[in-house]
């Protein structure tokens, strides 16, 4: 996958966000990015599209506790961590979603893939969705083919192509191209999100920020049109 095309005059605004499943702070954004969308016009005037960024592309596929995550980041620091983790269940409590401290944590790079497929289908949003949910309120193992290959099929991915990307390396040249393409552009974590290729936020922000960065990138593009 290539480096998105800038828009046509008279399309509706484009956001891309490089995110991971195991991000905590990409699990913060997303309600306050649908914020700001739906308070900007919603899917009728936005088009939200999402690219896989693996945060832990060198682990393998063995399962560890997400406190093996978050030591990987902060160098083995227990007490970092756990301050790290309880922050951020503060914060995703203050905006209403449930956080569990402790989830299973491996390599993504076959969610990624599936989040492709679903994305073939129109339901990328709906399975990204559905897999940090998961993975963050009932600390489910979202990197089991098994559990992939039947979220895919529940939201109306043919069972047979999900079977089949599960037995093959489908969608891996794209997982990695979106990868590249951030790297290429200085991205080293996410979420990463861009506004009609006009401002980048890195990181979290609030509803309000992210509102703000669609109404100066619609109104920079209306003055270009």
């Amino acid at each position: 996958m290539s480096a998105p095309a800038p828009p046509s005059p008279g399309t509706t605004l484009r956001v891309d966000v490089w995110m991971d499943f195991c991000c905590p702070a990409c699990y913060l954004a997303e309600p306050r990015l649908d914020k700001a969308v739906a308070a900007e016009g919603g899917a009728a005037r936005i088009t939200v599209v999402r690219h896989s960024f693996e945060l832990l592309p060198d682990v393998d596929d063995t399962r560890v506790d997400s406190f093996g995550y978050v030591l990987h980041k902060y160098g083995g620091d227990q007490a970092a961590a756990e301050r790290h983790e309880r922050g951020m269940a503060r914060l995703a409590g203050d905006q209403g979603q449930e956080y569990r401290l402790h989830r299973p944590s491996s390599n993504g790079f076959h969610a990624h893939r599936f989040l492709h497929l679903a994305q073939a289908h129109g339901q990328g949003d709906a399975f990204f969705v559905r897999l940090q949910r998961d993975l963050f309120t009932e600390a489910v193992d979202i990197y089991d083919t098994a559990y992939l290959v039947e979220t895919a099929t529940r939201l109306g991915v043919p069972a047979e192509e999900a079977e089949a990307t599960a037995r093959t390396d489908a969608y891996a040249d794209a997982v990695r191209a979106d990868r590249r393409t951030a790297l290429q552009a200085g991205v080293t974590g996410v979420p990463f999100t861009v506004f009609d290729h006009r401002l980048a936020i890195p990181g979290v922000a609030t509803a309000d920020a992210y509102r703000d960065a669609l109404r100066a990138a619609r109104q920079d593009k209306e003055q270009t049109v």
